[in-house]
């Protein structure tokens, strides 16, 4: 499962026939699926593998994006996430001009590390990243997609600028956050992202932005 966020005018939240195509727009015409789908099988995942070696600090994060070690990555393993992976970010990239933050995997990390939970709640921090009114059907099997109002995403924005976040690894495994099997070399991965998703609502929250918010 990854999370995206998108930053939206506030009257496109009354027309729900139109939250599915900012999630799922067309794929560039250039983008040949059979071929790079034949490249990456090749290859795809030792050059994964050789990128870890070069950037120690963001193995957690590359194996939890396509759910397999370094290891396994380097025996050839994993080529069919890895293209899955990277379709899905040329996809959805920029999608309708629309401001948008993926969080990937990261999603329940930095919904654990704000609000100490499992599931959303009612403090606003709990509701962030995990949150929001459903709206439109679910065409991603992960249920709708949800929004915050302008008004919602400015008193969010705030919360988030004063928010004290907490990394457990163990409590995080005992918990079963996903994408699982957390360690502390994962830390820097969360708050990363945590520090991105402050940005993403300050700045929709300095626009007079609404946020739309689905897993796919």
């Amino acid at each position: 499962m990854l999370a995206t966020l998108v930053q939206v005018e506030p009257e496109l939240l009354a027309d729900s026939d139109a939250i599915e195509t900012l999630f799922m727009p067309e794929l560039p015409a250039a983008f040949d699926p059979a071929r790079m789908r034949e490249a990456i099988l090749s290859r795809g995942p030792q050059l994964l593998a050789a990128v870890m070696d070069m950037h120690p600090q963001l193995r957690s994060q590359i194996g939890a994006s396509v759910g397999r070690s370094q290891e396994a990555l380097r025996s050839g393993d994993g080529g069919e996430a890895v293209f899955e992976l990277m379709r899905s970010r040329m996809g959805r990239s920029g999608a309708n001009g629309h401001p948008r933050l993926e969080l990937d995997k990261a999603w329940h990390g930095v919904h654990y590390v704000l609000s100490g939970t499992v599931e959303p709640g009612e403090s606003l921090l709990s509701q962030a990243v995990l949150g929001g009114t459903e709206i439109g059907d679910d065409f991603s099997g992960y249920g709708p997609a949800r929004c915050f109002t302008a008004e919602q995403v400015a008193d969010l924005a705030a919360a988030l600028a004063d928010a004290d976040p907490h990394f457990d690894a163990q409590r995080m495994n005992e918990l079963e956050i996903y994408p699982f099997g957390w360690s502390g070399e994962a830390r820097d991965w969360i708050l990363d992202e945590l520090a991105n998703l402050r940005t993403f609502y300050a700045d929709a929250a300095a626009n007079g932005r609404a946020i739309v918010t689905c897993l796919v």
